[in-house]
């Protein structure tokens, strides 16, 4: 059996898709990728050449739909593969590079059913970092994190899992021991205002989801804007401890009923007050 696969779902999301795949492939090769593809144009999907590819037809986004269909895509995979990962394409999963020489190190040395990732999100200080992300890696480019409960999500897999939508929520309850996932949605200006005005325009199954994927651009510059008021101190490792302890107090199970049974629902509405600048030995982990 292969050791580990490493699962993503993107629609045109060539800017990331490209920083994914290349920091996926360092970790468990290329050839162990796979990518469920919403139809995308021709030049993405050039860019998949060497990963697996799987066309997710194209019609109007439902998350819980894509949910259901990414566990069970996983599921599958579990019966080549001894760990599976799934990540958006600009989430990126990492050990602690102070505990472990690598990812893999991490992997062989915890033993988990299902691993949930201490997430943070990637800021950009307009005032003091370039807007856009140049060439090369991006945690020498963005020094600050804030620790946000949504980016929690039990990702690492070594039984199947069913998935909510947003992938925030399992019928596992979550459990952290030592993964953290860094969300580069905010990561570079550019990018992130062309993706609201492309995900403006998608069509929703239910009028209900896609609310912060509708958002204009004023309100989105803003959110950019608060990142400067925060409060910045060195990586606390207590501190981020305590963020964890914090979420595992508010998941609350929750009944399905059929095949999903009891979903744990987490918090979505936690984050940090203050933004964390990275440890250096973070800054070259991609």
């Amino acid at each position: 059996m292969k050791k580990i696969a490493v699962v993503t779902m993107q629609y045109n999301e060539a800017f990331y898709v490209s920083r994914w795949i290349a920091y996926y492939a360092g970790l468990v090769g290329r050839e162990n990728l796979y990518v469920v593809d919403h139809d995308s144009d021709d030049e993405v999907r050039a860019m998949l050449e060497g990963v697996s590819t799987v066309r997710y037809p194209r019609s109007a986004l439902d998350d819980q739909e894509r949910a259901r269909f990414v566990s069970k895509f996983v599921s599958a995979l579990l019966e080549l593969y001894e760990t599976v990962i799934y990540t958006d394409c600009d989430e990126f999963v990492s050990h602690d590079p102070r505990r472990f020489a690598s990812f893999s190190e991490w992997l062989d040395a915890t033993d988990f059913d299902y691993s949930t990732c201490v997430g943070f999100n990637v800021m950009t200080m307009l005032e003091e970092e370039n807007a856009v992300l140049l060439e090369g890696e991006v945690l020498a480019q963005r020094r600050h994190v804030r620790f946000v409960s949504p980016m929690c999500k039990t990702l690492i897999v070594r039984k199947p899992i069913r998935w909510g939508g947003g992938f925030h929520h399992a019928n596992r309850p979550p459990r952290f021991h030592g993964a953290y996932l860094f969300h580069l949605k905010y990561a570079d200006l550019a990018e992130r205002m062309r993706r609201q005005a492309l995900t403006r325009g998608l069509d929703f199954a239910q009028a209900d989801q896609g609310h912060h994927q509708r958002s204009n651009d004023l309100d989105l510059m803003n959110v950019y804007r608060s990142f400067a008021k925060l409060a910045r101190t060195d990586w606390q490792d207590t501190a981020i401890d305590a963020y964890c302890d914090q979420y595992l107090g508010r998941v609350t199970p929750s009944e399905r009923g059929g095949e999903v049974g009891t979903m744990y629902v987490s918090p979505l509405d936690i984050a940090a007050g203050e933004a964390m600048r990275l440890p250096e030995s973070f800054r070259h982990l991609f």
